[in-house]
């Protein structure tokens, strides 16, 4: 599946690549909210960076407007997750902050390919539901809306995009083992400009 998209996608953050760190790549424990995680986190550490679309493909969500809740609030759907022993859509979705879904299409042989980008500091006011977007084009600002940093009121501490690839429904590397996920998204990105 990765060398199938890897001519066709574009690294989606100038932010540090991290596939040499198990934590901030699909699979990692998510002790905290009795979770796992889907997504590859590209940590930028200072404001101003920018996500980009990293395929064609048309605006399926965009949250621009999120309004981070309270640390005590946030901590509540944290121990309704640890309860439940795992993390409900509507608490991964309070945990994304600002986020844009991109729909990519069906690809042949390979399935429908849908991205996620998070914990954005802002949407770009370009990207509107329905729209079209083309790989490279700007979605928006990285920073760390949804964090628990951010529910401190602290919107400058580890800025960094949660992004996310779905085939099918899956998230890429779903069930791999940390070296194995490492292969897939170092595949995915080996032709990628950056």
């Amino acid at each position: 599946m990765a060398a199938a998209l890897a001519p066709r996608t574009i690294y989606p953050s100038e932010c540090n690549s991290p596939l040499d760190i198990p934590d901030l790549m699909p699979n990692a424990p998510r002790a905290y909210r009795s979770g796992i995680h889907q997504g590859v986190d590209f940590q930028c550490f200072t404001l101003g960076r920018s996500a980009v679309a990293a395929l064609d493909g048309r605006v399926v969500l965009a949250v621009g407007n999120y309004q981070d809740p309270d640390s005590d609030d946030r901590d509540e759907l944290l121990r309704i997750a640890e309860t439940l022993r795992a993390t409900p859509p509507f608490t991964l979705l309070n945990l994304y902050g600002n986020y844009v879904v991109i729909d990519h299409g069906v690809f042949p042989f390979l399935g429908h390919v849908v991205t996620v980008y998070a914990h954005l500091h802002e949407v770009d006011p370009d990207i509107r539901v329905g729209e079209r977007i083309q790989a490279g084009q700007r979605v928006g600002e990285i920073g760390n809306r949804g964090t628990h940093a951010a529910a401190n009121g602290d919107f400058y501490v580890d800025p960094h995009l949660h992004w996310e690839i779905h085939i099918d429904n899956l998230y890429l590397g779903a069930g791999l083992s940390p070296g194995q996920t490492r292969e897939v998204y170092t595949t995915l990105f080996s032709e990628s400009p950056r």
